[in-house]
């Protein structure tokens, strides 16, 4: 008989199909134990260090808040910015009348008597 004339056999389930891929070889399990607690003994080490690195955070934190508390009370005692602000704006206001009447001013320390009768333009 032909090939193509022979009858197909039914395949078992245990043996392998071609849509179904083979299950990995086995690996070595102690080997892959092994693997995973090295792997485990450098994270915790990681883990150590991170520890470590928190707890100087903290105390550099507690340093900045400390520090923050001090300079809030060596600065209570200067001038806010209401204050500031008023008197700039005091100081220019007076500023920009001495300019406006500074001719007036001039011919009256001067002594010439004859501009003060003539009105400001």
């Amino acid at each position: 008989m032909t090939d193509q004339l022979k009858p197909r056999r039914r395949l078992e389930p245990s043996s392998p199909t071609p849509d179904v891929p083979s299950p990995p070889p086995q690996r070595d399990t102690q080997r892959s134990i092994d693997i995973a607690l090295i792997e485990i003994a450098k994270i915790q080490e990681g883990n150590e260090y991170v520890k470590r690195d928190l707890s100087e955070v903290r105390n550099d934190m507690k340093d900045v808040r400390d520090r923050a508390a001090r300079l809030e009370v060596k600065v209570d005692h200067l001038p806010s910015k209401g204050f500031i602000i008023t008197v700039v704006a005091i100081a220019l206001t007076i500023l920009g009348g001495l300019v406006t009447i500074a001719p007036k001013l001039q011919n009256v320390f001067s002594g010439n008597q004859s501009t003060l009768q003539q009105p400001l333009k």
